[in-house]
Parts: structure tokens; C-alpha cells; sequence
């Protein structure tokens, strides 16, 4: 392993950054422990409201990732070990989702967990450098000049 290289196993949310980025992080593992519990206990309203809670904090995560991102060197550890931590609780909080999905027979509960995951996958889908982040309240982000 190159003397620069971070193994994902190693990635902490402290360990990447302490401002926002990294308590953003942080709140997205606890919301998915919590996530997860209320998935196994049937507490579907439960799994709704903590759902929305942890997608809010990942959309904190991904606005921190994107600064860190600009204003580091474009293969720089920390940077990426940010980029591999967003990417792990993206994918931690689909997984959630899924299996929330697949216990939930309440259709309008299932529509809303739907919302959630769509708005995760769109966001991920755009470039964490350049431009603006995408406007999830439906107004342009871009400042009249």
C-alpha cells in the first residue's frame, strides 16, 4: 500500500474531518443504528421520521464533502477517505431502505421511503467538484451576479 493510500476499513468519520462533513457522518451511523433497530421492532412511523433524519444529515455530509473536495488536491487521502466514508453511508442507508421497504406494507410510508432513496441517488449522481450542488427545495442555488 502506497505510504498515501487509506483503507476504507479505516475510515472514520473523526478521522476524516472533525467540522461539518465529519459530524454529519457520524449522525448518519448512529440515525442507521437506530434505523435498523426500529426496522426489527415494526416501528414503521419510527423508521419514517429517523429515515428522513438521516438522509437531512447525509445532505449536510454531501455539502461538507463537496467544500473538502474543492479546496483539496484532487488525489488527496483525506479527500478521498471523505469521498469512500459518503459513499458508505449512501449505500448503508439504500440497504436500510430496502429492508424497510420489503416490511412496510403501508403503501403511503413506502412512497415516502421511495422519495428518500431517489433523492440520495440523484444527489449521488452528481460530481462532488465543480458547479453548484443541486437544489433539493426546488429553487435554483445559483445567486443573481
Amino acid at each position: 500500500m502506497a505510504k498515501n493510500d487509506v483503507e476504507i476499513d479505516s475510515i472514520t468519520p473523526a478521522r476524516v474531518d472533525t467540522s461539518a462533513f465529519g459530524q454529519a457522518m457520524i449522525g448518519v451511523r448512529t440515525k442507521c443504528g437506530e434505523l435498523a433497530t426500529r426496522i426489527e421492532a415494526h416501528d414503521f412511523e419510527g423508521v419514517v421520521i429517523i429515515a428522513r433524519e438521516a438522509v437531512n444529515m447525509w445532505f449536510t455530509g454531501l455539502s461538507g464533502c463537496r467544500r473538502l473536495v474543492q479546496r483539496t488536491p484532487t488525489s488527496s487521502p483525506h479527500s478521498d477517505a471523505a469521498r469512500r466514508l459518503l459513499e458508505e453511508t449512501y449505500m448503508r442507508l439504500l440497504e436500510l431502505f430496502e429492508q424497510a421497504t420489503r416490511t412496510i406494507d403501508v403503501p403511503r410510508m413506502r412512497r415516502t421511503l421511495g422519495d428518500l432513496r431517489v433523492s440520495l441517488v440523484t444527489a449521488i449522481a452528481q460530481p462532488l467538484s465543480g458547479g453548484d450542488p443541486p437544489d433539493t427545495r426546488g429553487r435554483s442555488s445559483r445567486r443573481a451576479l
